[in-house]
């Protein structure tokens, strides 16, 4: 058996965790911006990005961006999930910067477009 395959697979989702982690985060450091009756629609505007995000990558971006490759050192459904993280969190990044200025409809097109 190959341990190096494993223990590859099990840094990489340790690896995801941790950039999944950081999304509750930066969401709290966004409410922290934002005056306080923002503060409901600036986290679930979080958690929103999140998802179309990921839902977008997985669905058309991974093809997109990696195609046919064949990941051997580790698990493809890992690295596929580690790339995925990767994409929500930088566009939840971006999206601090718009807080209280953007509506959710443009910023769900926004995160719909980069995200795949």
């Amino acid at each position: 058996m190959d341990y190096s395959y494993i223990i590859n697979t099990l840094f990489v989702i340790f690896s995801t965790t941790l950039i999944i982690l950081m999304v509750p985060g930066f969401a709290i450091l966004e409410a922290g911006i934002v005056r306080t009756k923002n503060v409901t629609s600036v986290l679930t505007v979080n958690v929103m990005i999140y998802v179309v995000a990921s839902l977008a990558f997985i669905l058309i971006g991974y093809d997109i961006a990696f195609g046919d490759i064949e990941v051997t050192a580790l698990s493809p459904l890992a690295f596929a999930m580690f790339q995925m993280a990767f994409v929500g969190k930088a566009i939840n990044i971006t999206s601090g910067g718009v807080g209280e200025r953007a509506k959710i409809f443009p910023l769900a097109l926004f995160t719909l477009i980069m995200g795949h």
